[in-house]
């Protein structure tokens, strides 16, 4: 980021040392030339080091460089070698901070580097993330704790002169049972999507989830944790520190964290169990800039009441003024399963207590699935809902559209009172995300049935600050 650049030379032979790799900086001015060496470079050592990217290894089968570089907002860089090797243990891992102004040369160690000391630690193998205030964080969620294999470890990086020495739990966020893979990617496990567990927040904070994280008593409870940017977050994962589940399979955080608008995050949790419920579903508002601790209940989430609610597992959309609205469109209306609700949340202190009709836009009969085409966030801090399932009493599959008012929500049953409805069944007004926005209007189309066998129509909603009108 700052004009230089850094080459990555995985194959690169030292003497006695085939394979031991090399990153050299380069001056973005003039360029740096002449043989590579460990004067000029930062080198492996030992046969198969290498080192692409990374901070090198000295032993066999080291592989430094297997990972990546990442730069730093400040102009400086990340190297990383998950194959990194000691003396003692093999594929330790190690991860180097160098000097976007003059680099970093020698050869990689406990001095100059973030180092594992067990062998299989693969320090850094979950990958760097560049923090925007110039810090970074370091992901290792293969790094064993004392008689736990992959607990996994989170490290804070020094973006001015890195952090070194070996990965601990004074100097990480830790897990602390066997596969707790604090730092592991997010794989949600409804939806199969992946993600980094750590996102970083735009005023220099990040947030760490660690789903797979277990508790004493339940397996999978799941952990998401606040770090300050500034000097990030060390020791256990705990009920002190973060936000956790208390259920085996509650899997807090799944679906990842969401930053706003505004700084602040949230986070989603489709599989947690309210009591006996499982699978209702909460949705947890942070501050982002000292984040949320303790266990998920109703009292600090949007939660459902009843198994297989699913609330969030739709996602959260972001609102520009810094509000955000949560869609659940599994969620259960008393006997009517699958009849969907929006809920809308401040951005300032989040929205808590059990999804109903007096916190949310919702559906009446079983598969309205209100929600199941989306939220459309305006460019005026408006949102619109779209639910292409939606019966108009007997007339299955109307579908209807909803305008939200983006600092309050809009809350109740979908009808024609508050809504753009289809007029006959199998309209499906707003089909496969068919509502667009722009100038503050939108625009919401039927699908080509629209209930008679007639083409398709198009139906212009303008938004005015109060109420949704709409000509056809």
């Amino acid at each position: 980021t700052n004009g230089n650049y850094v080459v990555s030379s995985p194959e690169w032979n030292n003497i006695g040392a085939s394979k031991a790799g090399a990153v050299t900086w380069g001056n973005g001015e003039g360029g740096t030339v002449g043989e590579v060496s460990k004067d000029n470079s930062l080198v492996g050592k030992t046969a198969n080091d290498s080192a692409t990217n990374s901070l090198v290894g000295k032993t066999a089968n080291d592989f430094v460089g297997s990972g990546r570089v990442t730069a730093l907002s400040n102009g400086n860089y990340v190297v990383v070698s998950p194959d990194w090797n000691t003396d003692t243990a093999s594929k330790a891992g190690a991860v180097t901070w160098g000097n976007g102004a003059s680099g970093v040369t020698g050869e990689v160690s406990a001095t100059n580097s973030l180092v594992g000391k067990t062998a299989n630690d693969y320090v850094g193998s979950g990958g760097v993330i560049a923090l925007t205030n110039g810090n970074y964080v370091v992901l290792s969620y293969k790094w064993n704790n004392i008689g736990a294999a992959n607990a996994g470890a989170v490290t804070w990086g020094n973006g001015e002169g890195g952090t070194v020495g070996e990965v601990s739990a004074t100097n990480s966020l830790v897990g602390t049972t066997a596969y707790d893979r604090v730092g592991a990617t997010v794989e949600n496990p409804h939806s199969s999507r992946y993600k980094s567990s750590v996102i970083a927040l735009s005023n220099g904070n990040y947030v760490v989830a660690s789903p797979d994280w277990n508790t004493d008593t339940a397996s999978k409870a799941g952990a998401v944790t606040w770090g300050n940017g500034a000097s990030g977050v060390t020791g256990v994962v705990s009920d002190t520190n973060s936000l956790v589940g208390s259920t085996a399979n509650d899997w807090v955080g799944s679906e990842g964290v969401t930053e706003l608008t505004n700084g602040n995050y949230v986070v989603v949790s489709e599989r947690w169990a309210n009591g006996g419920a499982s699978k209702a579903g909460a949705v947890t508002w942070g501050s982002g800039t000292v984040g949320v601790t303790g266990v998920v209940s109703d009292t600090n989430s949007l939660v459902g009441s009843t198994a297989n609610d699913w609330v969030g597992s739709e996602g959260v959309t972001e609102l520009t003024n810094g509000n955000y609205v949560v869609v659940s469109e599994r969620w259960a209306n008393g006997g009517a399963s699958k009849a969907g609700a929006v809920t809308w949340g401040s951005g300032t202190v989040g929205v808590t207590g059990v999804v109903s009709d007096t916190n949310s836009l919702v559906g009446s009969q079983v598969d309205d699935l209100v929600g199941s085409q989306g939220v459309t966030a305006l460019t005026n801090g408006n949102y619109v809902v779209a639910s292409a399932n939606w019966a108009n009493g007997t007339m299955g599959d109307a579908g209807a559209v909803t305008w939200g008012d983006g600092t309050k929500g809009v809350t109740g049953l979908v009808s024609a009172t508050n809504s753009l409805v289809g007029p006959a069944g199998s309209s499906r007004l707003a089909l496969s995300g068919g509502v667009y926005e722009g100038s503050g209007t939108f625009i919401a189309a039927t699908s080509p049935l629209y209930g008679r066998g007639e083409s398709g129509h198009v139906l212009v909603g303008l938004t005015d600050p109060s109420q949704l009108t709409f000509s056809r």
